[in-house]
């Protein structure tokens, strides 16, 4: 692939609410603390993930006619993102949602998706008018699964490296594994596209296989602390993670995907650009707030080259 290369990101936006304390039972108040509130979604996070890497980021996105959606305009053009074919759709209002952190970081969410329920598989064909390739197409499951295919899709056609972060977890056709270069699943969500309970015991590496043999390229599955592993024709390779100490999880996956693109549109290969995703994964994790926690090229040059990866 052609080094600085475009990154076309078709995917959500929202806002989110957090406060840290335990999840009550039904009729259940409990107090709680440390009351939040940010950007989110996971299109416009691994956009903005990838533009302060570098990378020349479009976006396609779908937000409300309200305070909310303006305010998401002008995060993205803040943050270098071209964002001219972000759908503002009247009298829906923009993606929310509410995440409860519990003591050990860990996240529990909940989101009602407006806005990006709306957004087509036309707007995606719009959109496509502006790609070049080469270039990379990043996806992501908070919008409906035939806009996300339809993306993928034009994306493979095109000449694109099609990315799906297939998060939230959900069954997807099999139609449209075919159109995936790279597939980006966690642990819980690999599991899930394959019809399995998400703590299935199956081994990492046999859910890897049997996602390849449903026509996909590569599988980079992401293990939170235990960084990642990648799955193709030349076989397994496992890329260590970077410790951290955690504060919370929720921007992880996002800043790692947003990472990945980046990386491989300057041209990196597939090994080295997982590599600078577990970095900006890890660094996402130190922060509240995902997008203040999202890193720039700085921070992740002086953790890659200050701290050693632990398998």
């Amino acid at each position: 692939m052609m080094p600085n290369c475009e990154v076309y990101v078709v995917g959500s936006y929202g806002v989110a609410f957090w406060i840290v304390g335990e999840v009550p039972a039904p009729g259940e108040t409990l107090l709680g603390s440390g009351f939040a509130f940010g950007n989110g979604g996971k299109g416009s996070n691994q956009a903005i993930g990838a533009a302060r890497l570098g990378a020349r980021c479009k976006l396609l996105a779908g937000v409300g006619d309200d305070k909310f959606g303006d305010e998401a305009l002008q995060l993205w053009r803040a943050e270098g993102v071209e964002c001219s074919a972000v759908m503002q759709i009247v009298e829906t209002p923009t993606m929310a949602g509410i995440i409860i952190l519990d003591a050990a970081g860990e996240n529990r969410i909940i989101t009602d998706p407006g806005a990006n329920a709306r957004l087509t598989a036309t707007d995606v064909e719009s959109f496509a008018a502006t790609w070049k390739s080469p270039g990379i197409l990043l996806t992501q499951l908070e919008i409906p699964v035939e806009t996300a295919a339809r993306a993928l899709a034009i994306g493979k056609a095109r000449g694109l490296t099609t990315i799906l972060n297939p998060a939230p977890g959900r069954a997807l056709p099999k139609e449209v594994f075919a159109d995936v270069d790279i597939l980006t699943p966690n642990q819980s969500e690999a599991r899930i596209l394959l019809g399995l309970d998400a703590d299935d015991r199956h081994a990492d590496a046999d859910l890897a296989a049997r996602l390849r043999g449903l026509g996909v390229g590569h599988v980079v599955m992401t293990l939170g602390t235990d960084g990642a592993l990648i799955a193709g024709p030349e076989g397994l390779t496992k890329i260590a993670s970077y410790p951290v100490d955690v504060v919370d999880t929720t921007g992880a996956g996002d800043a790692f995907n947003g990472a990945l693109a980046a990386g491989l549109a300057s041209g990196l290969t597939l090994a080295d650009a997982v590599r600078r995703g577990t970095a900006a994964g890890a660094l996402a994790v130190t922060k509240k707030l995902v997008v203040p926690a999202l890193p720039d090229e700085s921070q992740i040059s002086e953790l890659m080259k200050t701290r050693t990866a632990c398998a």
